[in-house]
């Protein structure tokens, strides 16, 4: 059943990709900001594979690259201008901060924004930061400890590795698909359709995580 959603996942992120793409270009991207009075952070990245980590708890930061598969030499020099001006960045109102996608004129058609290109970025947020994560299709990693946590896909896996004693509720839950947790010391595995919502409660915890996706997995380990 996991090949099966990573198959159907895949097939939504790349449809109307040129067939037989054997080449690929990327553009990497960094940038990172004093944390100031930001208490929230919301990823803003529609499609991609999303790291969430703990800074130094000073800052907030994020790294990774943008690429583009295509099929032929002659395209290039096109595609390499398109992820060129194409990134992630980070912009501050106030106690919030999002983390976005940034494009240039050389990446202002549809074909520059769509599912083509190919989204990794690396989030590090200091420890007891709030997070919400936009993402709708791909692949979400989450490890560290953080404040209230969302995440709600279309289609795809969340793995999140948290510390137990850093939770008071936390709800895991597919319509279609798979949900593994590993409570430290007790488990559980659903499958199907339909499978239900995981639930955890430690009246001692502070924070409220919820995880979600459509179709495709969710994977959750609480350690000591």
């Amino acid at each position: 059943m996991r090949n099966m959603f990573r198959l159907a996942a895949a097939m939504m992120m790349i449809a109307g990709s040129p067939a037989l793409a054997d080449e690929s270009v990327r553009h990497p991207f960094h940038a990172s900001v004093p944390r100031g009075a930001v208490r929230r952070v919301v990823i803003d990245i529609p499609a991609g594979e999303i790291e969430l980590h703990n800074s130094d708890g000073a800052t907030i930061a994020i790294s990774g690259d943008v690429r583009r598969s295509f099929d032929g030499y002659r395209q290039r020099d096109r595609q390499q201008a398109m992820v060129d001006d194409s990134a992630a960045v980070i912009t501050i109102n106030g106690s919030e901060a999002v983390i976005e996608r940034q494009y240039g004129p050389n990446a202002g058609s549809w074909t520059a924004r769509s599912f083509h290109s190919a989204f990794h970025v690396r989030v590090d947020v200091p420890r007891g930061t709030d997070v919400e994560i936009g993402t709708h299709y791909g692949e979400v990693s989450i490890d560290g400890e953080f404040g209230d946590l969302d995440a709600d896909l279309r289609a795809g896996e969340i793995h999140l590795r948290t510390p137990r004693s850093a939770v008071r509720d936390l709800n895991a839950s597919v319509r279609l698909g798979e949900v593994h947790a590993d409570f430290a010391g007790e488990s559980v595995n659903n499958e199907g359709v339909f499978p239900g919502a995981t639930h955890f409660h430690n009246t001692t915890g502070k924070s409220h995580i919820n995880l979600h996706t459509t179709a495709g997995e969710v994977h959750v380990t609480l350690t000591r």
